[in-house]
This record gives structure tokens, sequence and C-alpha cells, in this order.
């Protein structure tokens, strides 16, 4: 018998954004949800970024690679579909952590939880709504199932690619968005963290050298999870700024994230040009965007080219 393994998989995307506006994040959640399906692997947990996904998995090895390969496959034809372009979407190799023991898998669960909180997007891990945060614990936390729940398979349907394969068991939110309760094994996650009050507790702690300390107890022969560990392409300024996040005492509503930023791009400032993506602008097309955006809205030149899907030269 094959042995089934709990597992941390991050696939990034840091030349271009995958999330440009709502509906995208909402069709890569279902991806995922129609790959779990499909291969079999449980998914516990997830985090769509605009540049990355995290989700912890479980199952056999043989299946996650079948998983992780088919959501990128599938991922990418829907990108490259609607943004009317081609080539590989994701960046080359994944990155891959094995869960062994109570305390490491705790940890990683709420490392993936927090994503949005380290990223900067929201001041807390339950304002990013592309997330599995908002779904633990939802009666106790005061967080009931929305109304208007959609149930007919053939509704269901109409908001995935043609030929689709779902469960009858699988629900939708009123968007068009699975219900993460209908595809993710919630419950497992809850029994780990045991108490709401225990959950809020890992929403809401520090990163320390305690958290580090604590997974020794597990008593195995793997590190322990860190953010340095969790993140790839992770650097010394990057880790620091998500500590600083953490704290949230200098967090900007305002502040635009790289979903604002692409919308403003393609819904206001492509019309110039008379394209229907910003892969289709030329060269000088996209400098006079940047430059727009970086004048007039002072934003940092990283974001002006992964949402313009600028290859910066060298």
């Amino acid at each position: 018998m094959t042995m089934k393994r709990l597992i941390h998989n991050c696939i990034t995307c840091h030349r271009e954004v995958l999330v440009r506006n709502p509906e995208d994040l909402r069709n890569i959640v279902n991806y995922l949800a129609l790959c779990s399906f499909a291969t079999g692997v449980e998914i516990w947990v997830d985090a769509v970024m605009s540049t990355h996904i995290h989700v912890i998995v479980f199952g056999e090895q043989s299946r996650i690679t079948d998983f992780d390969r088919l959501l990128k496959m599938r991922v990418t034809k829907y990108h490259r579909g609607r943004y009317h372009t081609h080539g590989p979407l994701f960046d080359p190799g994944d990155f891959s952590l094995a869960l062994t023991g109570y305390a490491h898998t705790l940890a990683a669960s709420s490392y993936v939880l927090r994503n949005g909180l380290h990223h900067g997007v929201s001041a807390t891990p339950f304002g990013y709504d592309g997330c599995s945060a908002n779904y633990l614990f939802r009666k106790d936390l005061g967080k009931p199932l929305p109304s208007g729940l959609i149930t007919d398979r053939q509704q269901i349907a109409s908001f995935l690619p043609r030929r689709a394969k779902f469960p009858d068991g699988f629900v939708m939110e009123p968007s068009g968005i699975f219900l993460r309760d209908s595809f993710e094994e919630l419950k497992r996650v809850e029994l780990a963290y045991r108490t709401p009050r225990s959950f809020l507790y890992h929403m809401n702690r520090l990163s320390s050298e305690e958290w580090e300390r604590e997974q020794a107890a597990d008593d195995v022969e793997i590190e322990p999870v860190t953010l340095w560990q969790m993140e790839p392409y992770a650097n010394p300024k990057s880790v620091a700024a998500w500590l600083a996040n953490e704290k949230a005492l200098g967090f900007r509503y305002d502040k635009p994230t790289d979903m604002s930023v692409c919308e403003l791009i393609d819904n206001s400032l492509l019309r110039q040009f008379n394209v229907r993506s910003v892969y289709e602008l030329t060269r000088q097309q996209s400098n006079r965007i940047a430059n727009d955006l970086f004048r007039n809205f002072h934003l940092p030149i990283d974001q002006i080219q992964r949402c313009l899907a600028i290859v910066p030269d060298g």
C-alpha cells in the first residue's frame, strides 16, 4: 500500500499576475476544487495570492504530483485564453514541504492562512478573501453560511468549463465560487486547532523562536516550519516586511493591491490602445502605461512590471 502524505505545495508566477480581478480568483478556487476531485487528493487549506498559490494537501505522492500538474495546466489554459496570450505561466519547478508532526502541521496551516496578512493585503488573516481562514469555526466565530447557496448541478456547471466533473456534494456561493466547506477537509483542520480560541491565537500570534521551539516537541527529524520555509524566493528584506506586517501597525487600507492595479489597467488605461489585454501591448505602449502608474500613482516598479507582464531587461 502506498503511504499517504501531508504536503505543503506552493506554485509561483512572479513575472506576472495570476489574479487580475475577482473572476480570476473565483475560477482558480474552482480549479482547486475540480482538481481535488479529479485526483482524489484532499485539500486542507489554501491561499490564492496574486503571484502564487499555497495549498496543504493529503494523499499519495503520485496523486499529489498529478494534482499539481493538473492545476497548473488548467489555470494556465484559463489564464492564457482569457488574456489572449500563450506560453508557460508558472515559474519552473515547485516548492514542496512534507509535514510530519502535530506542531509542524499547525504552524504550516497557520502560515498558509495568514498569507494575506504577511503580504500586506489585509490587516488580519480574515480580511483576505482568497484563503480558507473565514471558513474555519464558522458557527463559533459568528460567520454563518451565505444565503442563496447554489446546489443545482446545471446552475453550478454554468460557472465551470464545459464537461467539468464534480460530485453532487459540491455547493457554490451565490458568486459562483465553490464553498470551501464542500471541497476542503476543514473539520480535520479544526480538530488540529482543537478550539476556536486556539485557532484565533494562532491567527494572531507573532512569529517567534517560541513557535519554533514548540515544534521540537514533535520529535521528528525535520526543521521547524518558519516563514523562510514556507515562501519560495524569500530574502531577508521580504521576510522582515512580512514579520512587520504581522503587527499590522502600518497597514494602509488605501494601499493599491495587485488586483486593484490590474483592474485600473484593464478597465481604464488599456482603452487608449484598443487592445484586449496587457499581453497585446507593444513594449512602447507598456512603457507609457508604466510611466503613468509610476508618476501619477506612485506605485513600486516591481508591482508595475508584474501587473503589465513586463519582463525586466537583463
